[in-house]
């Protein structure tokens, strides 16, 4: 009977009549759909998007996904396309919604019988005693009683249970991979962006990890997209551990913190060999710890820039390994934090030119020696880090820079937030620091 009314209603969507494998088919790496009401929903049902998005989990949502044409008929089509699972955001005006009651959740239902399928119910539903009411979804959709209440039902007022509910379809997806890793020897992949919107066609890696872009056109991160990131890292190992992986594969693009941050995760004390490819198609690798290389084939250099005597303190370091050398934000941040650091420091190539991929060891081994033997000197393992190098070095000095809290900055040059004109300047971003068994990013330090 089920299955009869799911024919009529989807006949009854324009004439569309999908397939019995169309119907019949789950994805393990398929997009996970989101059912809500959009009159009361809204807000919450984009925060639960991009809370998997940061999971590395793609989205069907109605916001970004839906295509021009009958509703009815793309959300059909939507619905059979071959998702991983679904997110239902129950609200108090749910009620007032026939798509959900007679389009989505019939469909939804129908999938969840297949083990693979995660459906999860998310509630802004209350019982009177303070707790989630369980019964809520079920009255409000006119269900049969027990239907929605047998489900995992999750409160969707705070950040950190969005993130709580997409670590779990993201732990599904792992646990669905596992096999397919191993055949792999191994090797994880993760496609990251942060600077572009996402859609629900996004290519076929393991992960893929998408930060809300920045607002307007701006070059710095969205503040929001860094906080779903700070929520997913803390989790991330434990991840990878479920879907069997020994080694990981990077691609896409992403800010220089967010990047920092992502490696931090994964530091080299915990995951062996990882690969990541930059925009230009290039493979930077590092295999575990970074070894130093020989004095005679060094290719940093490191420089005080200020130089008066300071006791023990937090330090400045700028890394520039981009050709041709760009100092000018870099020298007006050290003249408006006078007094600020015990020491500044600029450390960029003895040769110019940018530096290759080939020497990706090199230079993590070189850097993190660098900066850790100034931080040294100063009896501290606070350094404020200022990048300006390819996304790839900043993922992997995330990796090798375990033991040191890293302030990071971003680059922007669009007028400030008070209209003042645009200039070339770095804003704080993100506060790191890896191996303290939760998130590596301590702060979201990026101005409101």
């Amino acid at each position: 009977m089920a299955c009869s009314r799911l024919q009529n209603l989807l006949r009854r969507f324009g004439g569309h009549r999908p397939s019995q494998a169309g119907r019949d088919t789950v994805d393990p790496r398929g997009p996970v759909f989101i059912s809500y009401r959009q009159s009361d929903g809204s807000t919450h049902a984009t925060d639960i998007a991009w809370a998997l998005r940061a999971a590395g989990v793609s989205v069907w949502h109605d916001r970004s996904d839906l295509p021009p044409g009958d509703t009815e008929h793309r959300l059909a089509e939507a619905l059979e396309s071959g998702l991983s699972g679904a997110v239902l955001l129950v609200t108090p005006e749910i009620r007032f919604s026939r798509i959900v009651r007679e389009v989505e959740l019939p469909v939804l239902l129908e999938l969840e019988k297949n083990p693979a399928f995660t459906l999860s119910v998310m509630s802004l539903i209350d019982h009177p005693n303070g707790e989630l009411d369980f019964d809520a979804p079920d009255q409000l959709l006119k269900q049969a009683r027990g239907t929605l209440r047998r489900l995992n039902q999750t409160p969707a007022r705070k950040p950190s249970q969005k993130a709580e509910a997409a670590h779990a379809h993201c732990r599904r997806r792992m646990q669905a991979i596992k096999e397919d890793v191993k055949a792999v020897g191994g090797m994880i992949t993760l496609d990251v962006q942060t600077r572009v919107a996402p859609s629900t066609a996004q290519g076929d890696a393991d992960l893929i990890l998408r930060l809300r872009p920045p607002i307007g056109g701006k070059r710095l991160p969205h503040r929001q997209g860094l906080e779903d990131l700070q929520l997913f890292l803390a989790g991330l190992p434990q991840l990878l551990q479920d879907a069997g992986a020994r080694h990981t594969r990077l691609s896409g693009g992403a800010h220089l913190s967010s990047a920092y941050a992502l490696g931090a995760a994964l530091p080299t004390t915990l995951f062996g060999r990882t690969e990541v490819i930059d925009t230009e198609g290039r493979v930077w690798t590092l295999d575990g710890n970074a070894p130093v290389p020989e004095v005679s084939s060094r290719l940093l250099k490191v420089k005080a820039v200020t130089t008066d005597c300071a006791p023990p303190g937090e330090i400045l370091v700028y890394l520039d390994l981009r050709s041709p050398p760009s100092n000018t934000a870099f020298d007006e941040f050290v003249v408006e934090n006078e007094g600020r650091f015990a020491r500044a420091f600029r450390v960029c190539p003895i040769r110019a030119g940018n530096l290759n991929s080939e020497d990706a060891k090199a230079i993590i081994g070189e850097a993190s020696q660098l900066i850790r033997k100034q931080a040294g000197q100063f009896q501290t393992t606070t350094v404020h880090l200022l990048l300006r190098c390819p996304w790839p070095v900043a993922f992997l000095l995330g990796r090798a820079l375990n033991t040191i809290r890293a302030h990071l900055y971003e680059w922007e040059d669009n007028p400030d937030e008070y209209g003042n004109s645009a200039r070339q300047r770095y804003l704080p971003s993100l506060v790191v620091r890896s191996g303290a068994g939760c998130s590596p990013i301590e702060q979201v330090s990026l101005p409101k």
